[in-house]
């Protein structure tokens, strides 16, 4: 058997996704802000 290989060896290019690494961020800011005031409103119950 045979093994295959590509005829460059360059690395495969990775996409930048930077656009995509904020909407992470905002979403992941904004669910602990939603968990912070939940927490507080049961608290202060």
């Amino acid at each position: 058997m045979k093994s295959v290989r590509p005829d460059n060896t360059d690395p495969i290019p990775l996409r930048n996704t930077p656009h995509n690494m904020g909407t992470i961020m905002i979403r992941f800011v904004g669910l602990l802000v939603a968990a912070v005031v939940v927490l507080a409103l049961l608290w202060s119950r």
